[in-house]
């Protein structure tokens, strides 16, 4: 490619090897052609569940930190077959609020015959007739866990077909609703949390901090979704968790990006050193996107001056 940049893709990594100073040399992966050895001078973790730095040595935090919990699984449906003009009251756009529209279709899913999961779910217009249905949650599963993982999307492709059949039942707006498809893959909110120069806390998210070395203003309140189904029945969500304290946009510096523990590695995207709350907030894709490029530019830049990610100036990056 242009960028002298190979793809590869249905290729996951499976093991690491370390060399010198506990600096990461090779990562190890499989896939169709087999068991292949990759070399580099400086590697980026962006799995999302930090499975790079975990197999190499890093340390890391998982769940929330007084019990370990975890916020659940959800599983996206496309639907068509209703229009918009007759199903707005339900959707989510400017022209109605977001709690009442969620409450509108629940009533509606509920009528169905089915109590969903996720007791706010939420219909997204794409196109005047093709939406994105949010209806599911799957609670106290490990994405860390194949079997886990497994179970909590059968369940949840289950019940999306159900939701919708049962909508369907109902007839009038909804009697032609059809499901187009489910996500490919399930989504997960948490995986580990891999230890970095600096962990971004809470603390940070309260205070609105500011960092030299930053590489993206994170803005957006706090993103908790309930963490079991009995604190979803209880309406405990985002906020609810921080028990009223107030936050504020606040930075991601570059040294949250770089692995304490093994050399040569860098993180991007969800895996990076924070703790329960802030990855509440920062988990989200346009966080991920500067992450990303810093992570990028950063491991370049070392790489081809053969100088260590941590001992690289920030300044020096041009961000």
């Amino acid at each position: 490619m242009d960028a002298n940049v190979d793809v590869l893709f249905h290729t996951r990594v499976v093991a690491s090897v370390k060399g010198e100073n506990n600096r990461l040399s090779h990562v190890v992966t499989e896939s169709k052609s087999g068991r292949e050895a990759w070399r580099g001078n400086v590697f980026i973790d962006t799995t999302g569940d930090g499975d790079l730095a975990a197999l190499s040595g890093c340390g890391f935090d998982y769940g929330r930190k007084s019990d370990g919990a975890t916020q659940p699984f959800s599983l996206l449906g496309i639907v068509s077959g209703i229009d918009f003009d007759e199903v707005k009251d339900f959707a989510r756009w400017s022209g109605v609020g977001s709690a009442q529209s969620k409450q509108n279709l629940f009533e509606q899913i509920k009528k169905g015959g089915n109590i969903p999961s996720y007791m706010k779910p939420s219909l997204h217009p794409i196109s005047k007739g093709l939406f994105k249905l949010m209806c599911n949650q799957e609670y106290g599963f490990s994405p860390m866990n194949s079997r886990d993982v497994t179970k909590a999307t059968i369940q949840a492709r289950k019940e999306v077909h159900n939701v919708v059949n049962g909508l369907r039942s109902t007839g009038g707006v909804w009697e032609n609703i059809q499901l187009i498809a489910t996500g490919e893959q399930i989504g997960t909110r948490e995986g580990r949390r891999i230890h970095g120069l600096y962990t971004v806390t809470v603390d940070d998210m309260i205070k609105g901090s500011r960092f030299d070395d930053a590489v993206c203003r994170v803005n957006g309140s706090v993103n908790v979704h309930s963490v079991s189904m009995d604190d979803m029945k209880s309406d405990k969500f985002g906020s609810d968790y921080l028990e009223g304290q107030k936050t504020q946009p606040y930075d991601i510096p570059i040294r949250a990006l770089i692995a304490k523990d093994v050399g040569g590695l860098l993180m991007a995207g969800r895996c990076i050193s924070g703790d329960f709350f802030a990855h509440s907030n920062y988990r989200n894709t346009g966080n991920a996107v500067p992450m990303g490029q810093a992570a990028g530019r950063l491991a370049a830049y070392s790489s081809k001056r053969n100088i260590p990610p941590q001992e690289v100036k920030f300044s020096s990056l041009g961000l």
